[in-house]
């Protein structure tokens, strides 16, 4: 039997954040000014995807992404960077750059893979503060 270590979700969570706000490197790197909004955007997370689900998720990170102002565009920045992150740990079979691939998935795979998210933006949510400090509007 296979033991799940009760950290593996924080520690990817953690990771991505960290990544995230540090790694300029990063694809979806988001600057200073921005850190504060992007926890907000990040504690509502479980929410959004509980409401709406990881389609539209999705589709608003191609739509937050295609816009010039990076008032709006660190909100795509994290959308995708979750997606990521999620992608990394279920070694899921979606592209992060085509919703469609999350709207054409066997209802089946979409409902586990809507779970594993939900849990995933819970600890995304927790880390929020720590990493990117107290949220603002």
């Amino acid at each position: 039997m296979q033991k799940l270590d009760s950290r593996f979700f924080s520690k990817k969570a953690y990771h991505a954040l960290i990544s995230l706000r540090d790694d300029e490197e990063d694809r979806y790197h988001i600057s200073q000014p921005y850190w504060k909004k992007a926890s907000g955007l990040v504690q509502g997370l479980p929410t959004y995807i509980s409401t709406w689900g990881l389609h539209r998720l999705s589709g608003d990170a191609s739509k937050f992404l295609r816009r010039t102002s990076e008032d709006t565009k660190y909100k795509g920045n994290v959308y995708r960077k979750f997606l990521k992150n999620l992608q990394e740990i279920s070694s899921g079979e979606f592209n992060l750059e085509d919703e469609s691939s999350l709207i054409n998935m066997d209802l089946r795979q979409y409902t586990a893979l809507n779970h594993l998210a939900i849990k995933l933006a819970r600890e995304w949510s927790f880390w929020s503060t720590a990493i990117l400090g107290e949220a603002e509007e």
